[in-house]
């Protein structure tokens, strides 16, 4: 990060606001620009809209980013599946989600992951950028409202 500032001047770092307190303050050699929820930066024909998402999947500074323009939803950790693949899929996404879950146990199960994974669905992204396996075309809507019931599923068993 700080060898792209030195290299490009005129470039920021931009996270939500609570991401720049608890680390980037502290780790980036120019002060990053704090995001509020559900604000919109330019970036020349891409909109690229920041969400808080404390704690979903992990990390009370999480956030997910949606780009406007081609209805993507960069999800970060959200679906992260194990294995080798395709770099796309129109395949499910729930179940290897949901096995990748059952393995590392990496989510912050709370009374609001489902209803912050369904606010993301209210948005109908038509592509989910994955961070770890593949990425999904097709309705992330109802892969998103999916993937939050599962997580209720689990979030009830546990107590």
């Amino acid at each position: 990060m700080n060898m792209w500032l030195a290299a490009a001047p005129r470039s920021q770092v931009a996270h939500g606001a609570l991401g720049c307190m608890v680390s980037l303050n502290d780790l980036c050699d120019r002060a990053p620009r704090p995001l509020a929820d559900g604000e919109v930066i330019d970036l020349g024909g891409k909109r690229v809209r920041h969400l808080d998402t404390p704690h979903v999947p992990h990390g009370w500074e999480a956030r997910v980013l949606y780009e406007e323009t081609t209805n993507t939803l960069l999800c970060g950790d959200l679906f992260s599946q194990v294995g080798g693949g395709a770099a796309l899929t129109t395949s499910d996404v729930v179940e290897p989600a949901m096995a990748a879950e059952t393995m590392f146990r990496s989510t912050c199960l709370a009374p609001h992951t489902g209803a912050t994974l369904r606010r993301l669905g209210d948005l109908a992204p038509t592509t989910l950028a994955i961070m770890h396996g593949a990425s999904f075309e097709g309705d992330g809507r109802q892969a998103l409202y999916d993937l939050a019931d599962a997580y209720d599923r689990e979030l009830a068993a546990t107590s």
